[in-house]
């Protein structure tokens, strides 16, 4: 009938780098479920080769907060006897704002990212801030004394609530957020977040830390991650996201 299927065709050039590349392309007259079978098992060894990175940069993450806990001991050690230096507590909290600020970079970033374009709160403004405006709407919700449910931020930030992976990412991300409070609070000392941010004005470097793809130049816009303070003293800048 005339059509020939020219994409399984043994001359077809697949460039080097490719993900293709690995796969060994039969004739015409090779069966396709051989071809399919291939396909699996490579499918098959990328998934078990993703969990075993993802158990690995657990097991380093884990090794890296033990080594946090052990240099803060340390400092405390060196600074017992000296009245002019941060005592243990200061420490811990430089270890927990580097988790929080890891935090904001990755899992709050993620979240944002996937869920922007559900997010109603955030629609009406250039497709370019809207995932960084729904990390500034999550930040208010996450890091405060006061953590509402999964449900009721759901709710305040205007995402779907009949979607179960959106409530499942939030609750994880909401988890993760809890446990870095009690921690806060197990250290001791006063803290606070600090989300205030007059709109249109220039970056105060003082308190504040414009985001790696923004123009540190332009005026401030909104601010998508608190600075963290304790006891007067910013661990974390705020993250604030200027105009390009």
């Amino acid at each position: 009938m005339g059509t020939t299927m020219h994409f399984l065709s043994p001359h077809r050039e697949v460039p080097e780098a490719s993900p293709a590349a690995d796969i060994e392309w039969g004739d015409e007259e090779e069966p396709l479920q051989e071809l399919l079978d291939q396909a699996l098992v490579r499918i098959d060894q990328l998934e078990k080769s993703a969990k075993v990175g993802e158990h690995e940069h657990g097991q380093l993450r884990r090794r890296l907060d033990r080594l946090e806990r052990q240099l803060g001991a340390l400092m405390a050690a060196r600074t017992a006897e000296r009245d002019d230096l941060p005592g243990a507590e200061h420490g811990e909290h430089q270890a927990l704002a580097r988790r929080y600020r890891t935090l904001v970079e990755q899992r709050l970033l993620n979240f944002a990212r996937r869920y922007a374009e559900r997010c109603d709160r955030v629609m009406d403004h250039p497709e370019r801030e809207r995932g960084y405006r729904l990390m500034g709407l999550l930040s208010q919700q996450m890091f405060t004394d006061d953590l509402k449910s999964s449900r009721e931020i759901l709710r305040h930030l205007h995402l779907p609530e009949g979607d179960g992976h959106i409530e499942n990412a939030l609750t994880a991300l909401r988890g993760h957020c809890s446990e870095l409070a009690v921690e806060i609070h197990r250290v001791g000392l006063h803290h606070s977040w600090d989300m205030e941010c007059a709109q249109g004005v220039a970056l105060d470097p003082a308190r504040q830390e414009h985001w790696p793809s923004c123009d540190e130049g332009a005026p401030v816009l909104f601010v998508m991650a608190p600075a963290y303070i304790v006891n007067g003293r910013s661990y974390c800048l705020q993250y604030v996201y200027t105009s390009f």
